[in-house]
């Protein structure tokens, strides 16, 4: 059971690790003293923040890639429509 708790109704997503991964995300967590989710979250942002940066604009308003734009599956830029 989740209970009442703020976090329980926050959009959740299932990760999956590369191999060694988690344990180096849970070596900076303990550093940090920080939960796994929490560096997580934090690495995220950075990362996000970093690349808006980069492009000059917010993703805010970004079209997702459709599996039908083999150009983004293949890592180029996603079409705006």
């Amino acid at each position: 059971m989740r209970g009442n708790f703020p976090s329980s109704k926050m959009d959740q997503f299932m990760l999956r690790f590369p191999d060694g991964m988690r344990q180096k995300f849970k070596a900076m967590a303990a550093l940090n003293r920080r939960s796994l989710n929490s560096e997580v979250i934090f690495h995220l942002e950075r990362a996000l923040a970093s690349a808006a940066a980069t492009a000059g604009a917010s993703f805010a308003g970004a079209t997702p890639a459709v599996a039908s734009d083999k150009t983004a599956l293949a890592g180029g830029p996603i079409n705006q429509r």
